[in-house]
């Protein structure tokens, strides 16, 4: 097959690619693009001469992606993306704009940052819709396929292209109800005592249930709950104790006492994580400025 030279290559082109590997027909991408289905193909096409690859395999209606494919997507998204760094300037104006912005983060991550985040945004622009999907642990993928513009996680990703900045340390403290008992005296009445975890917690390294085995001390969990929204509820009437982020005094366990946990123990911090096509963007940077501000502006961490 005669190859064209790869100088050939330009950024609509790379942009067809990508609508097609998103949209998943060739009809689908012309129309999201607004151009012919005849120019998509031809575009193709000469994508496919280019890279010496397929890249598309019919499946009636639709096309499915080569495995190249998705090897080259990652690489034509952070192109594209250092391609509009070239001619963006300092002209993004919050009030002529209009953003709708998706953010991965669970539970206690999006009562604790979202709403204080939104009504902070929602004044500065013209128009702005927020979406929150919550997945348990968000995930690299999500940024990748652009399922999301940013993620807020306990657990940094260990990928290049995969972008992070540290939002504020993940503090820990015992939760109780101060009507059913005391504060926990020392390690063995914090050991005796009965606990609630967080089920998907016991897949990761590093949590407290860790931390505590592998000094020989394992606490006893008697009920496991899927989401850190369920804790208040489990705890409630109960003299069990609940290991959380001292900043859930903030939202959900704002009812109950804490204390500082008897064994030391360090979780880490929370990061905000977005992927590196963003990295230059300057109505990202602008919302990323803004979520560290939401940020500062909690009480001591």
């Amino acid at each position: 097959m005669k190859k064209i030279d790869w100088l050939s290559l330009d950024g609509k082109s790379l942009r067809v690619f990508l609508t097609v590997m998103e949209v998943g027909t060739i009809t689908g991408a012309a129309d999201k693009l607004g151009i012919t289905q005849s120019a998509v193909s031809h575009t193709v096409e000469k994508l496919r001469e280019v890279v010496g690859d397929p890249l598309f395999i019919r499946s009636g209606r639709t096309v499915s992606p080569t495995s190249y494919s998705y090897q080259m997507a990652e690489k034509v998204e952070r192109i594209l993306g250092e391609m509009k760094s070239l001619v963006q300037t300092s002209s993004f104006s919050p009030l002529e704009s209009e953003i709708d912005l998706v953010i991965a983060a669970n539970d206690f991550q999006s009562s604790l940052l979202m709403p204080r985040f939104y009504e902070q945004v929602k004044g500065k622009l013209k128009r702005f819709s927020l979406e929150v999907i919550s997945p348990q642990v968000p995930t690299v993928e999500l940024l990748r396929e652009k399922k999301c513009d940013l993620g807020i996680t306990g657990f940094r990703p260990d990928s290049a292209d995969i972008m992070q900045r540290p939002l504020f340390p993940m503090n820990t403290v015992v939760f109780y109800d101060p009507t059913m008992r005391d504060a926990p005296k020392d390690m063995e009445d914090y050991l005796h005592s009965g606990h609630i975890g967080l089920s998907f917690l016991r897949r990761f390294k590093g949590g407290v249930d860790d931390t505590l085995e592998s000094r020989g001390h394992p606490r006893r969990v008697e009920i496991s709950v899927p989401n850190f929204s369920s804790f208040a509820t489990y705890l409630r009437g109960t003299d069990m104790l609940a290991t959380l982020p001292v900043l859930m005094r903030l939202t959900e366990m704002r009812d109950f006492a804490f204390a500082p946990l008897p064994f030391p123990f360090s979780a880490g911090k929370m990061n905000m994580i977005w992927h590196q096509s963003y990295q230059e963007d300057e109505q990202h940077k602008w919302l990323r400025k803004e979520m560290i501000e939401v940020v500062h502006s909690f009480p001591e961490k």
